[in-house]
């Protein structure tokens, strides 16, 4: 009994299983569309060809409809393909046919709304649509500028690309570019832009979803094309209403307040560039090469316990930069120039105690100015402090914060410029083979040399710890040195490792602790400062390029006033 019961639930367990595997093929046997690409010929009159091509799997539903719900347009020519098998086009649609007597045919059909343009799936299974039509008028002429707004994939379909690209092309061997027009996109996450083979373009960068459409506007400049059709009023009336509850209208406003109040708002932008398999795989191996090299070469490396290249930073700066084995920060340049000027005494710190409202101590550390350095890499920052400190030459954090994000464009060249004296001073030592370079191949034997010490100086500080004799460091200057540690990155590692080797100079090693906290301090007030307003002014320069119709980011919102499009559509 006890062998039959379970042989029972085992076949019960079965018949459960296949059943819902039967239940989730069914319910995942919906028609999906992958692609949709849509081409769009504008003609001189401002009439319009538009042609899809609709890529997917269909199987449930007898046909696919698109509805225009605009019935100042006039709609003719529509003819459908599918995997290359042209349809017969009927007189007069019936919604409500059968599978079979709407295979390979299309039609339009109308409805209270306006028209729908429809189809046989015709076979079920994997298959490319191909349809077309002439849209008269697309493009019409307003009193400053031709143009349209347009809904070329309506919200609430039954279906959603994956992927959807509109191309705007002109059959007058005019071209589309940023001196004959400009775009916007709305009700969709995507981007627009010219290419340089004279297209206008708008595309997707996520999927589609319900809310979704994708309605696109064109201002064509004066002379291009010549419209039938007159618009009412203006372009910019068209744009205005548009613009409504849209991110362009956001960002034009938000450029509008900045002048007047002259101030900053930080946008993130990421910028993601693609690269194909074969140029990335190539890239990959190069530096894989090139990296192992810098690595044989550093290994081969002696010691080197001074100051490297006669104690020209922005040399060693480039060296370090170029030559990296390390994924460094670039910007720990600027922490050792200030921990320079402060050795050197040209800026002095200044601690000063405050109590909280509970009695809490807190230090707040300033710099005064003193007497100019006679290096230009380090004398020009120095200025950069003096107009930041102001008229009592004495620099609070939050007056360098101030000075950062309203001078971002004087840092960021001033940053530049350490790189390209240290480029500079090494080209007039005949340090590379060709101008520059970040491969050992690249140096000549005199900028192997200057490159030796950089890595020979890395290389004593990693592993001075582990010298047998003590003795080798006791000739060092370590406050010289801790600038070079804090260009390598590596301060805070030399500092607790200088600890353990002299345990009686503590006193000596904190103070070069104080002074690399405080270089620390000032050089991340200054440098993320300046990089945040750097970005949030190229952002707003980019979304201004996309608000003025330069191409840029699409926005979810507005695109209200829009011609053809209407609700739905898709397969049923």
């Amino acid at each position: 009994m006890k062998i039959q019961f379970k042989i029972k639930y085992l076949v019960l367990l079965v018949t459960v299983f296949v059943a819902s595997m039967f239940l989730n093929a069914t319910a995942f046997a919906k028609n999906n569309v992958s692609n949709i690409n849509i081409d769009v010929l504008i003609h001189n009159n401002g009439k319009a060809t538009i042609t899809e091509q609709w890529v997917g799997t269909f199987d449930e539903g007898t046909e696919v409809y698109i509805p225009i719900e605009d019935n100042s347009l006039i709609i003719s020519n529509f003819r459908v393909s599918m995997n290359g098998r042209e349809f017969l086009s009927v007189e007069s649609w019936d919604v409500n046919e059968t599978f079979e007597n709407k295979s390979f045919r299309s039609g339009i059909n109308k409805t209270s709304k306006g028209r729908e343009l429809c189809f046989g799936i015709s076979n079920y299974g994997s298959n490319t649509y191909t349809f077309s039509y002439d849209i008269d008028p697309l493009v019409k002429a307003y009193e400053d500028a031709d143009g349209f707004n347009f809904m070329f994939l309506n919200p609430g379909m039954s279906i959603y690309p994956s992927n959807a690209v509109i191309r705007f092309r002109l059959d007058n061997n005019s071209i589309f570019s940023e001196d004959t027009a400009r775009i916007w996109g709305f009700g969709f996450d995507g981007q627009t832009r010219f290419t340089e083979d004279g297209y206008a373009v708008a595309y997707t960068t996520s999927q589609l979803s319900g809310y979704n459409h994708m309605t696109v506007m064109m201002k064509i400049f004066k002379g291009v094309l010549a419209p039938n059709v007159n618009g009412e009023g203006t372009f910019e009336d068209l744009q205005n209403e548009a613009f409504e509850g849209s991110t362009y209208q956001e960002t034009l406003e938000y450029i509008k307040r900045q002048e007047r109040e002259d101030t900053l708002f930080n946008i993130i932008t990421i910028a993601i560039i693609g690269f194909s398999l074969i140029t990335t795989i190539v890239s990959i191996v190069s530096r894989v090469k090139r990296k192992h090299a810098l690595k044989m070469f550093y290994e081969s490396r002696n010691y080197f316990r001074d100051t490297p290249n006669n104690g020209n930073i922005a040399m060693s700066h480039a060296l370090f930069h170029d030559f990296d084995i390390w994924n460094s920060r670039e910007s720990n340049v600027i922490g050792a120039i200030i921990m320079k000027m402060i050795n050197d005494k040209n800026i002095e710190p200044l601690q000063e105690k405050t109590y909280g409202l509970f009695g809490k101590e807190k230090t707040n550390t300033s710099l005064k100015v003193g007497p100019p350095p006679k290096d230009k890499v380090l004398k020009d920052l120095y200025d950069m402090i003096i107009v930041a400190a102001g008229d009592d030459g004495v620099l609070q954090e939050n007056e360098l914060k101030k000075y950062a994000e309203k001078n971002y464009t004087i840092f960021n060249n001033y940053l530049d410029s350490i790189l390209i004296k240290g480029h500079n001073d090494l080209n007039v030592k005949d340090a590379y083979t060709k101008i520059n370079g970040n491969k050992i191949v690249d140096l000549t034997d005199a900028g192997k040399e200057e490159l030796g010490e950089v890595y020979g100086l890395r290389k004593f500080l990693d592993e001075f710890t582990l010298i047998n004799e003590r003795s080798v460091t006791e000739g060092v200057i370590w406050e010289n040195l801790m600038v070079y540690a804090t260009l390598f990155g590596v301060a805070k590692k030399v500092l607790s490792e200088l600890k353990k080797v002299y345990p009686d100079r503590i006193a000596e090693i904190n103070n070069y602790a104080e002074t690399y906290y405080i270089s620390d301090i000032y050089y991340r007030t200054l440098y993320y400062n300046s990089l945040n307003a750097s970005r949030a002014a190229q952002a707003l320069k980019m979304a201004k390029m996309a608000a003025d119709g330069l191409g840029g980011a699409t926005s979810i919102g507005g695109g209200g006033g829009f011609s053809g499009g209407g609700s739905g559509g898709g397969t049923r």
